[in-house]
């Protein structure tokens, strides 16, 4: 399974251990997507940040994300819907690096 396989399947799932645990220590996740949901674009930086900040999310969104219609492009990028509470947004998701062990560096996510 590839590294966004996995990150996909960590969102589906709820599990944000798992879903940390594919960023390095100082792996970066910027989303943007969330821009036409919430406003603000999420930047976290380290895998800390990453597991805290999912931990809330699943929290609050009752569990995992929906998600819909992946079409992968690759290894490094993923298209797919996404389910925010009542929204349904088109959103791309691109790897922008990893590290010697297979771990995120940076992923950006984009609405479409």
């Amino acid at each position: 399974m590839t590294i966004l396989e996995q990150y996909l399947d960590c969102m589906k799932r709820g599990d944000n251990v798992g879903l940390a645990d594919l960023f390095n220590d100082y792996g970066v996740l910027h989303d943007s997507s969330l821009i036409k949901v919430t406003g603000d674009a999420m930047h976290l930086e380290g895998k800390m940040a990453v597991e805290m900040m999912f931990h809330h999310k699943f929290g609050f969104n009752g569990g995992p994300f929906k998600i819909y219609s992946e079409k992968y492009q690759g290894e490094d990028q993923v298209w797919y819907f996404i389910q925010y509470g009542n929204q349904i947004l088109p959103v791309a998701a691109f790897l922008a690096g990893t590290d010697e062990n297979g771990k995120i560096q940076r992923l950006n996510i984009y609405p479409l």
